[in-house]
């Protein structure tokens, strides 16, 4: 058994999002001589990686505790990671961004040494979620995640949308729609009451699904849906289209593919409450906003800020609107970009891909690695 000290991960449901952007510029700085960089995973992960990679969550065995009295360092995002002992160094790098509430979730981070945000003005919204105790933990450094938005791997080339679509075309422009969850699947009777039939918004019936795909195929536009991976299994599943194809963890992790790589492939984005705005709007491309649902998501999760003065994008209500949108697309129209753009600048103090340059550093100078 190695005796190197341990910087620990966690990024569930994957290896990716930020700590993976953090791995990956440790590893490239020669870290992995130094010390183990160790996943942790769930009880019942069997997935081939090649990363290091211990049964944490859900666990308590010899091998996890043996972990644990070698960890220097803790760099979770989204299942909290309590420090074992108080000398060990931990960051949050946290996962989606400041828009809905969830002070349940935030109250219980526990003891930390550093947690990253992404500019002055939204901190002032995200401490009154978080623990006054960790209010002057806070490094306004932006998300490592968004880096790799802006040098993304090339999709075609890696072979991804080769077994998406089936076929070597390739495409005008591509969509990636990210929907968040309704109701979680450990509680699916939580959350939201709106219950869509086939799991996204907008959608109502296979005629809609159906026309929607024949407006894309007119203007050779590839809409992939990414759905959420916490959303409860209470609809009815659609299929892929000429246009229109779905995708899964498992199909990212085949490829080596995070979130960020399918966005910052993609000429536009589809979403509505999910932290996917808040990396995608730093490309400032054109966003849709399906908030069809807003009124009853606003009196269930609810937001810690005002969804419609900061969230810009075109406002989706009925397929309709997006067909108009998707057309809108094609012809080169940005009706929100001028907005959109305020936005981005309220959200973002850096605009750039050195997060996790400026994260990596923090951590090396105060994690003293």
């Amino acid at each position: 058994m190695s005796e190197k000290p341990v910087i620990l991960f966690e990024s569930y449901p994957d290896f990716s999002g930020s700590p993976l952007e953090i791995y990956n510029e440790l590893v490239k700085r020669g870290y992995d001589k130094k010390y183990d960089l160790i996943w942790t995973v769930y009880a019942n992960f069997n997935e081939k990686t090649n990363y290091k990679v211990v049964k944490f969550h859900g666990c308590n065995t010899s091998e996890k505790r043996a972990i644990l009295a070698r960890t220097k360092v803790i760099i979770d995002s989204n299942r909290y990671i309590q420090k074992p002992k108080l000398d060990v160094f931990r960051i949050n790098v946290r996962h989606g961004g400041c828009l809905k509430r969830c002070i349940g979730y935030c109250q219980g981070v526990g003891q930390l040494d550093a947690i990253i945000t992404t500019s002055k003005e939204i901190l002032t919204y995200e401490k009154k979620e978080w623990p006054s105790s960790i209010h002057n933990k806070f490094i306004i450094t932006g998300y490592p995640a968004t880096d790799k938005i802006f040098s993304p791997k090339n999709l075609y080339e890696c072979g991804f949308m080769k077994e998406i679509t089936g076929t070597d075309e390739h495409f005008t422009k591509i969509i990636s729609w990210f929907p968040t969850f309704r109701q979680h699947r450990g509680s699916p009777n939580a959350g939201s009451k709106k219950v869509f039939p086939f799991g996204i918004p907008l959608i109502k019936n296979t005629a809609e699904f159906d026309k929607l795909n024949d407006i894309l195929k007119q203007n050779n536009i590839l809409l992939l849906i990414h759905p959420h991976h916490a959303q409860a299994k209470n609809f009815t599943q659609l299929t892929d289209k000429s246009n229109i194809k779905f995708t899964n963890e498992h199909i990212k992790l085949k490829y080596g593919l995070a979130n960020t790589d399918i966005l910052g492939n993609s000429d536009a984005l589809i979403t509505d409450y999910s932290g996917a705005y808040h990396e995608y709007v730093i490309l400032n491309r054109p966003i849709a906003l399906t908030i069809d649902d807003l009124v009853e998501y606003s009196r269930t999760f609810g937001f810690i800020l005002n969804y419609l003065e900061w969230i810009k994008g075109d406002y989706l209500l009925a397929t309709d609107d997006l067909a108009k949108w998707v057309n809108d697309l094609a012809k080169g129209i940005d009706r929100s970009k001028n907005e959109r753009e305020i936005a981005l600048h309220k959200i973002h103090d850096h605009i750039d891909n050195k997060a996790t340059e400026r994260v990596v550093n923090y951590i090396i100078e105060k994690g003293k690695i």
